[in-house]
């Protein structure tokens, strides 16, 4: 369906200041971050999944960035909840898309937040932009009303 893509339709999903299910399956979120990185820097940037309910609850987040799989986390098997994110898949100066796909095994689970997270900066660098990502337009050939 392309909801991992930047510019994919969400007009008709719900707004929520949650990501708990709020039953068993798949529910996909998704928002946009804007970076305003240092520049002449070198900025490791990571996703932080935030639970304090700890290993029993049972659900699984695949994360995308700008369209790009860039990680998986599962809660029950862990210890990792910190995700570095390619240089390469994110705009240091501008709009970027993090979309979440949450595959809980029972109700009320998921992340309690996820963030964006600086994980060191240092001065220089080796200067690298954007990897090209198709957007949601480019794949399925359809411009959504948000794109104008």
């Amino acid at each position: 369906m392309g909801w991992h893509l930047p510019g994919a339709p969400e007009s008709s999903w719900a707004r929520t200041g949650s990501l708990k299910s709020g039953r068993p399956g798949v529910q996909w979120y998704r928002t946009t971050a804007r970076l305003d990185l240092p520049k002449g820097s070198d900025t490791a940037v990571g996703l932080r999944i935030n639970d304090d309910g700890g290993t029993a609850d049972k659900y699984r987040v695949q994360i995308f960035v700008n369209g790009w799989n860039t990680g998986q986390f599962v809660n029950n098997v862990g210890p990792q909840r910190e995700f570095v994110i390619p240089s390469g898949f994110l705009k240091a100066d501008g709009d970027n898309t993090v979309a979440l796909a949450v595959t809980a095994e029972q109700s009320g689970v998921g992340p309690d937040s996820v963030e964006l997270v600086n994980q060191g900066t240092v001065r220089g660098g080796v200067s690298a932009g954007q990897n090209a990502s198709p957007d949601y337009e480019a794949v399925f050939g359809k411009r959504t009303a948000r794109d104008g």
